[in-house]
């Protein structure tokens, strides 16, 4: 069987690009996976708890949602809550989506953050080290969004890509 990067690398994102899950974070370590979530302008998802886009003691902006591709998840072996992200998708590499880029998800608009979502040593404990450094190495780890446009989504919605400009 071929080594984890090389099975990352290979990955196809076919279909339709939609949302497969929704996780709502309601208290630190607590994953949630919802039937369907209201996103808040300037916030992010409703159910989260207050601290959900703070890092070692300070706020991190453009933080208010976070995503990761279900091709990821699944070749990593872990279900959709492991890692906490808000938004689990389906038939869209995340990794190509580039600072400004839009994701719309019915009357929700996400941007795209200028950090990256890069993976911790919690992500580490929750799947192995192994998949940490390939998931970091190869940029597959999802993305920091930030809220323009607020509503409600839920799993099975169609995903709207567009290109900053």
């Amino acid at each position: 069987m071929p080594d984890l990067k090389t099975r990352l690398t290979s990955l196809a994102y076919p279909g339709n690009p939609e949302v497969f899950a929704l996780i709502e974070k309601t208290a630190v370590g607590i994953h949630a996976n919802v039937p369907h979530s209201t996103v808040v302008e300037g916030l992010g998802f409703e159910g989260d708890h207050d601290k959900k886009d703070w890092w070692n003691g300070k706020r991190i902006s453009e933080r208010e949602v976070t995503a990761v591709s279900s091709e990821i998840l699944e070749e990593l072996g872990c279900g959709v809550a492991v890692t906490g992200d808000n938004i689990v998708t389906k038939g869209i590499d995340l990794s190509t989506l580039k600072a400004g880029d839009r994701l719309r998800i019915g009357n929700v608009v996400l941007r795209r953050a200028v950090k990256n979502h890069r993976p911790c040593s919690t992500f580490a404990r929750r799947i192995s080290d192994e998949a940490r450094f390939a998931v970091s190495e190869l940029n597959l780890r999802g993305a920091l969004f930030a809220v323009e446009s607020g509503g409600r989504i839920a799993p099975g919605d169609s995903i709207v890509f567009e290109h900053s400009t």
